[in-house]
């Protein structure tokens, strides 16, 4: 069995990016010696902020929340995980050093999505990465294709349901075809849980930008995340909305998600926004958000962080080919290729590409539109 393997580079901006590389990358010992940005980040999860249900193991499994279609966190999830020992950095860095993932420009690989970024991505371990490349502002990494050594893996265990039910049994609910020559589903793979995990490392201030895809689960190791979502119903189909909230309304550029939290989530509108649609909320170490099915989000890594990450529908990685690295004919319309021709999200490609080969009219100034209005 395969599986995906995802990693964010660092992203240092105290550090020029002359500076990145004309020094040595520094040598942080572990993920906890690394910078993080608390107090300019972090905040404490008040309800009028974040919002959302504080769960145990046994009330995320009971209640069957991943069927749900709001963002809930889930506490103490890596609890008896060996990966708290087996994942700190020297640890990894000694058990692992070979594993294999790629890495980009995170501008370029955020607007198309890391499926389709092609030519912008270039091979990496995870010791080039981590010694080398890890807190250079120009590097990223993330990566759903490539496969990893089972045992890295293996070190999350007891996984979160619904994805522990899969790995247990890839063949429950399996059922022979009319024909009795071969077994089907009885559910599309797509609509599945299956054995895509991934996972994310990432430095301090790291992280994509707005964007969406099917219903997933993130587990923070070690380090924290902060994350802004919003939610489907609101921007779905409305493509002023979703430019207003996420984008510099002077300049129409997407920005990293540092950058949007400190230039543009102080404007009134985008707070009251995230405020009554969205949520705004800090995870940490051994806890799980989970992200329901097309909610816009971004995050941005407080410190050095570690993350394992499941998506429903996905497969097992099998690695990446040589023509994954060509340029694509056509841009991702979002994450999610297997979504391609659904109505419900035809403004997508626009969003992601974005609006390279769009309209070019002046968005901003021709609708004026109230949040609140529907």
């Amino acid at each position: 069995m395969y599986y995906y393997f995802t990693a964010l580079v660092s992203l240092l901006l105290t550090t020029s990016s002359n500076v990145a590389h004309s020094q040595s990358p520094p040598e942080y010992i572990e993920w906890e010696d690394g910078p993080a940005s608390l107090e300019e980040f972090d905040h404490d999860n008040a309800p009028d902020v974040c919002g959302i249900p504080v769960l145990t193991v046994e009330e995320w499994e009971a209640g069957r929340y991943w069927e749900g279609s709001n963002p809930v966190l889930v506490k103490n999830v890596t609890d008896g995980w060996a990966a708290l020992e087996h994942w700190k950095k020297q640890e990894m860095l000694r058990r692992y050093p070979d594993a294999e993932a790629t890495m980009g420009e995170a501008r370029l690989v955020g607007e198309t999505g890391p499926d389709e970024a092609g030519s912008t991505l270039t091979p990496t371990t995870v010791k080039e990465f981590i010694t080398k490349h890890m807190y250079d502002p120009l590097k990223y990494f993330f990566d759903r294709k490539i496969s990893i050594p089972k045992g890295m893996i293996e070190d999350c265990q007891p996984f979160p349901m619904p994805t522990r039910t899969y790995l247990e049994n890839p063949d429950l609910g399996m059922a022979y075809a009319p024909s009795k020559k071969q077994r089907t589903r009885k559910i599309p793979d797509r609509e599945l849980w299956r054995d895509h995990l991934a996972i994310s490392i990432g430095a301090d201030l790291q992280g994509f930008g707005f964007h969406h895809h099917r219903e997933a689960w993130n587990v923070v190791i070690f380090g924290s995340k902060r994350w802004i979502m919003w939610d489907f119903d609101r921007w779905n189909q409305n493509v002023t909305r979703q430019r207003r909230l996420v984008r510099d309304w002077d300049t129409k550029e997407l920005l990293t998600g540092a950058e949007w939290i400190r230039q543009l989530y102080p404007h009134p509108e985008r707070k009251e926004e995230i405020r009554n649609y969205g949520h705004d909320c800090v995870q940490r170490a051994g806890e799980m958000m989970f992200v329901p099915e097309r909610w816009m989000h971004m995050v941005v890594n407080i410190g050095d962080t570690v993350a394992i990450i499941s998506e429903i529908g996905l497969g097992g990685g099998e690695g990446r080919k040589e023509e994954d690295f060509l340029d694509p004919e056509d841009e991702s319309e979002d994450w999610e290729s297997e979504d391609e021709g659904d109505e419900n999200y035809e403004d997508d490609e626009e969003y992601y590409s974005g609006d390279e080969n769009g309209d070019e009219e002046e968005w901003y100034e021709e609708e004026e539109e109230e949040w609140d209005e529907e």
